[in-house]
């Protein structure tokens, strides 16, 4: 027979080595997640990147990413600064905690499940990727998600309720004094509370299938058969680059994802919150857990620029424009042939590139500004005056 458990989660915690971890690494992760996550973004949308379909699913993945960060996981690690429940100052906050959670931390691992069969399909179908995945095809499918991702989410809204409470306390802090109605004051306020534990832990339940398990399953099953494919024809060129960086994303959401779903499995399923060795070994675990859960929603800028040469180079030219605007560092480096590659890829200037945008009107012809030096215009020459 387990005896009730009077302590509070804070007053378990307090001196344990993981909630000092805990309290230590949220601050960072959260701080340069965040930083990460507007790079990746800024890389994906306004660079040469952006011409692959699969750039539509990492901007949304980072800021998914930024939201799980900004919400439940900056809110968390606040409660257990304060140490106190803002989950009880709002009726609205009660409600809506896990919610955002819910929502975030599925679009996320449902996002990361279609980067998995993105590159399945480049790989094993390299001739039918570009029709499977046009940006139009991508970007439907990142919204079925987001809107799928919030309706399966709803239901912690309808099995949490706040309820008012009264605390009586005394005016005077004096010894054996009377308790009557002149010196007692009552004061009102917010707790959030479940309206059934059985019903929430059920939720609960199918919620830890559908925003980890499931997507689990998937992404290892997707990416054993893409890294397959790629040890028996090798890496190459631009396309293997990108497999490789995406597919090391993926192996780094599993690993950090495993953790809290073994906790969630493991402690929530026999509940014992009434022992209070077990209920600090529960809360214990789950800080380190959801520690290294929240590293996933950090890490993702850090393995792009570790396993991509591009992503580093685009990351780098738009480094460059941003802080040094002079038009001698304004040089990108293409690589495909495109109708402003006449030079064999060499780094040209933008300024260049909007001369030769402008030549090639109806208005002006293409003589005259770039030629070699075995066709000169003469000067006196009507046509190569522009």
């Amino acid at each position: 027979m387990t005896t009730s458990c009077a302590l509070t989660e804070h007053e378990l915690l307090y001196d344990t080595l993981g909630h000092k971890l805990y309290l230590a690494l949220t601050p960072f992760i959260i701080c340069i997640g965040l930083i990460g996550n507007i790079l990746t973004v800024c890389v994906f949308i306004l660079t040469d990147l952006k011409r692959q379909s699969v750039s539509i699913i990492t901007i949304a993945l980072a800021i998914a990413d930024s939201f799980v960060l900004l919400i439940p996981v900056s809110i968390l690690w606040l409660e257990k600064i304060l140490k106190r429940e803002l989950t009880d100052l709002s009726p609205f906050w009660c409600r809506t905690h896990g919610f955002f959670d819910l929502t975030f931390t599925s679009c996320s691992s449902w996002l990361m499940v279609c980067i998995a069969f993105e590159r399945f399909c480049a790989v094993w179908l390299p001739h039918n990727n570009k029709k499977i995945f046009t940006h139009r095809k991508t970007f439907i499918l990142v919204l079925i998600i987001v809107f799928l991702s919030t309706i399966l989410s709803t239901w912690f809204i309808f099995v949490v309720k706040t309820t008012r409470t009264s605390i009586i306390s005394l005016k005077n802090h004096t010894e054996n004094i009377l308790l009557t109605s002149d010196n007692r004051t009552t004061n009102q306020h917010w707790k959030c509370n479940l309206v059934d534990d059985s019903l929430y832990d059920s939720m609960g339940m199918f919620s830890v299938i559908i925003n980890y398990i499931l997507p689990f399953m998937f992404v290892l099953l997707l990416n054993s058969t893409v890294i397959y494919r790629l040890c028996q024809r090798g890496i190459v060129e631009l396309t293997s680059s990108i497999t490789v960086m995406l597919t090391l994303v993926c192996l780094v959401h599993l690993f950090c994802t495993l953790p809290f779903q073994c906790w969630w499995i493991y402690y929530e399923i026999p509940d014992q919150t009434g022992d209070c060795i077990w209920l600090k070994k529960k809360l214990t675990w789950r800080t380190i857990t959801f520690t290294i859960r929240n590293i996933n929603y950090m890490a993702n800028f850090f393995l792009y620029s570790c396993s991509s040469k591009l992503f580093r180079n685009e990351l780098k030219s738009l480094i460059f424009l941003s802080l040094l605007p002079h038009e001698k560092y304004q040089n990108y480096h293409y690589r495909r042939q495109s109708l402003y590659d006449n030079m064999q890829q060499q780094r040209i200037s933008l300024t260049h590139l909007v001369m030769r945008r402008l030549s090639r009107t109806t208005d002006f012809t293409n003589v005259g500004i770039f030629h070699s030096g075995t066709n000169v215009t003469p000067a006196n020459n009507p046509n190569g005056n522009i």
